[in-house]
Order: C-alpha cells, then sequence, then structure tokens
C-alpha cells in the first residue's frame, strides 16, 4: 500500500494537533493534541482515540504546548506503550505541563463538584496528575539536525521552529518521500525566541499551520502598544488581568515590561504572575541559550533578569492566588491559560470583570469557541463556572506577542526552501485563515495546496 495521512486533528481547527502517517507497514503519530474552544470540539477530548494506540510504533512530538501534547496521558492510557520523541527542551517543558493539566483536570472536577455547576455527577477528570507523571516516562529526547527512527522505515530529524523553547518542525522520511510538520512556526522579529530554520529543499509535501491566516500582526514596538493600552488602566488604580499561556507568553510580557520599568516609562506597580509553571520555567530558559536571545547570565539573577519585571511577585499557592481577589489597584495579574478557558485566569476575570476600572489584556490569537474570543468580540456576559459574568471592565487585543508567526513569517518561511515543496496542506486553522493562507500559496508560491476535513486521509 502506499503511504498515507491522516488528519485527527487540528483540521479546520486551530487545536488538537494530531496526524497519523501509515508507511511500509508502520504508523507514525505526530502530535497528541488536545482540543480546546467549540464544545463539540471539545467533546472529541473524552472520545475514544480514532485509532489503534497499540498498533502505534512511535509517536513524535512539535512542541510543549498542550494543544499538541495534551493527549499523551490518554493515548498512554488506551494502550500506547512506544517511545515518544521530542527535543531536549520540551522534554524539560513537558516535565512541568504534563503533570500540572493533569494536576488542573483534577482541580477543575474537584470544583466543579463542589459548586454544582457540572452536568456530569460526579464530574470526572480527563485525567489526573499522576497520569501526566507517568506520561513523561516514556519521553525520548533527541537533538535537532540528528536524524532518528521512529518506527520500521520511518526516519524523523528536528529543526528548529523558532516558537517557543524546544519547538521544532519535523522532517519526515520513508519510502522515499519526505514530509514536513510545521508544528507551529515563530516570527522573525520576535524580541525573545530565535526565527525558524529554512525549509529544506524539494520536499514531497508540507503541512503547514494557518493560525494567523491572512492577517500580519501590528509591528508597532509592542512596548508602545502596552504603555497605550495599560497605563490609562493603572492611571485610574485599576487592574489590568492578562491571560497568557505560561509557557512562553508570560516570559515575553514580563521581558517587554522589564524593558519599560528600565527605560523610565513604566511605573513600578505589584506585577503578580500567578502561575507556578512560569517560575519553573525560567531554569529551563537559562540550559537552553543557544534557542534564544536572552543572556543566560543575566537570566541568572532575580535582579537582573530581564524576563522578570523590577516588581514582580511570584504566587505559587493556591490559596495566595485567591488573595488576589483583594489585591487594590493599581495592579498587574498574569495568569494562564492564554485563551482564558481553565485554571486560575477564570477566578481573576470571574472576580475582575464587573469593574469598569479594571482592563483585561488579550496578548495572543483567542480560538473560536474560547471565553477569550468572547471577550474579543465584545460579548456583554461570559459563563464563568456555570454563572453568567458580566464584563464591565475594559477588554484590549495587543498585536506582536504571539509566539506564532503571522501570515507574512509563514510565507517567508515556506518560501525559505531553494525548491519549493511539491504540495502544502493547511492545517491549524480556521476557514477564513485557511482560505486566505491558500490565496497567497496560489499567488506568491505557485504551489498546489489542499485543506484537509477532520478524519480525512489523503496519499502521500
Amino acid at each position: 500500500m502506499p503511504p498515507t495521512l491522516q488528519f485527527l486533528g487540528a483540521a479546520k481547527s486551530v487545536t488538537g494537533s494530531k496526524f497519523l502517517l501509515k508507511a511500509g507497514g508502520s504508523e507514525a503519530l505526530v502530535d497528541v493534541g488536545l482540543f480546546q474552544g467549540l464544545k463539540d470540539l471539545r467533546k472529541r477530548n473524552w472520545d475514544p482515540l480514532p485509532m489503534d494506540p497499540a498498533k502505534v510504533d512511535g509517536v513524535i512530538l512539535t512542541h510543549a504546548h498542550i494543544d499538541h501534547t495534551g493527549g499523551l496521558p490518554r493515548l498512554i492510557k488506551q494502550g500506547y506503550t512506544g517511545p515518544v520523541y521530542c527535543t531536549r527542551a520540551s522534554q524539560e517543558l513537558l516535565g512541568l505541563l504534563l503533570p500540572d493539566a493533569g494536576h488542573l483536570q483534577e482541580e477543575e472536577a474537584r470544583y466543579a463538584n463542589k459548586e454544582g455547576f457540572s452536568k456530569h455527577t460526579p464530574a470526572l477528570p480527563l485525567y489526573t496528575l499522576e497520569d501526566g507523571e507517568a506520561a513523561l516516562r516514556s519521553l525520548v529526547p533527541v537533538d535537532y539536525g540528528k536524524p532518528f527512527k521512529v518506527a520500521p522505515g520511518i526516519e524523523a530529524v528536528f529543526h528548529p521552529s523558532g516558537h517557543i523553547l524546544g519547538a521544532a518542525f519535523v522532517e519526515t522520511r520513508f519510502e522515499g518521500k519526505r514530509v514536513v510538520f510545521s508544528g507551529d512556526v515563530g516570527g522573525y522579529q520576535n524580541a525573545v525566541m530565535r526565527g525558524p530554520q529554512p525549509l529544506p529543499d524539494g520536499l514531497d509535501a508540507v503541512l503547514v499551520e494557518s493560525t494567523y491566516g491572512g492577517r500580519k500582526q501590528d509591528h508597532r514596538p509592542v512596548e508602545e502598544q502596552l504603555l497605550e493600552k495599560m497605563k490609562p488602566c493603572l492611571d485610574r488604580g485599576g487592574v489590568v488581568v492578562i491571560p497568557a499561556f505560561a509557557v512562553g507568553r508570560c516570559t515575553i510580557i514580563l521581558y517587554h515590561l522589564r524593558q519599560l520599568q528600565d527605560a523610565g516609562k513604566f511605573p513600578d506597580v505589584p506585577v503578580y504572575l500567578d502561575s507556578p509553571m512560569s517560575t519553573d520555567a525560567t531554569e529551563i530558559y537559562c540550559k537552553y541559550g543557544n534557542e534564544h536571545n536572552l543572556r543566560a547570565d543575566l537570566l541568572k539573577s532575580s535582579s537582573d533578569c530581564p524576563i522578570r519585571a523590577r516588581t514582580t511577585r511570584l504566587v505559587k499557592k493556591a490559596e495566595d492566588s485567591k488573595k488576589l481577589n483583594n489585591q487594590r489597584g493599581p495592579a498587574i495579574i498574569i495568569s494562564a491559560s492564554g485563551m482564558a478557558t481553565s485554571g486560575r485566569i477564570t477566578h481573576h476575570l470571574k472576580n475582575r470583570l464587573p469593574d469598569k476600572n479594571n482592563l483585561v489584556l488579550l496578548v495572543g490569537y483567542q480560538a473560536v469557541g474560547t471565553r477569550g474570543r468572547d471577550l474579543l468580540e465584545g460579548k456583554p456576559f461570559v459563563r464563568i463556572h456555570g454563572e453568567q459574568v458580566e464584563v464591565r471592565a475594559e477588554v484590549k487585543a495587543i498585536n506582536g506577542l504571539s509566539a506564532h508567526g503571522d501570515s507574512d513569517d509563514i510565507m517567508k518561511w515556506l518560501g525559505s526552501a531553494k525548491v519549493a515543496p511539491k504540495k502544502v496542506f493547511l492545517v491549524h486553522g480556521e476557514d477564513e485563515g485557511l482560505s486566505a493562507m491558500a490565496k497567497r500559496v496560489t499567488d506568491e508560491l505557485h504551489v498546489p495546496w489542499h485543506i484537509p476535513d477532520y478524519m480525512e486521509t489523503q496519499p502521500l
């Protein structure tokens, strides 16, 4: 049989990245992400996996974000026993992310049972902290640029993609063919992370993320945007609440706040980092200085660390997070998750949204069906913990902080190969963005493209 590729996630949706490659009698799974956003998408997380985990020979993870890795504990519980290949930095980040994801699932189930807002009795976690820890034992770290055998007849190589620490696009080789899975691709003008490496020449196919579709990011200086959006709220004594992904986005926000403070342009108000994981991630940034633009010696200094605002206060314990409900402004609270779907940020939003003096600052992509998207679209109420919460606070968004490359960045990366790929599969996007990216691929690269449906299988 000819090799095939099945799109088990991130097909006409931004989350749930999951692709099954079959070649020469072997099966390899690239990414095992969780779905986020619309209820119909989230329900897929609870369904049995759409393949037999016991038949999969190898798993490859492009990077550590949960929409690319969060399904791994369930894959293993449902019968997968093989290796899970990732980069070394991804292995360390997953050591934080997967147990935390399990713990978060347990806490949300506990809270739902306590408050009685779940439709299920009892509410159960998708998986547990223990499941997350167990999944870590399957991880096999591999260096960038070093070919490795995923399964009989399938080889792969990691190349830096510039998204977050450890992020890679994966070049797979099988039956004389070469196919690249982009994972998430970073931009070329990121203050912290370095840009992606060029695409190899003459590929048979490329699966490329289309998160930003045809949109371009605001290239005004990020610090200028932060001042413009945040200072009026702080001047009136309000609290700025920032939903941000613990790995990557929190780091970039704190970096820019520190630059503003050091330049004397931003007030030294308290900046509460309500994310234990972000604190732990700093040590990982120190270890992998070759992947970013920061000085490792400064990262090790609590006073000079460029990814800590001068007034950063680390919040680790849940009881200390709850005390922030009584914190008066001016102040800034940064907490996960980035689309405001779960975690401590939901409690901060529930507490701060009804107050017109406050500001919710959205700093990244907000998928359809997420609480962040509802806020971005100006909904007067959002549902949190079973309650309708009135949105009286200001809601603003800032561009230029996303770890994803915009439309121009993705096209620059696709065009970086001297010999263009034979075909492009557009994934990890929504309808309008996918169509816009398809038009650019046609107009600028003159390469055939395809937008796959969920569960569709394509020959390679």
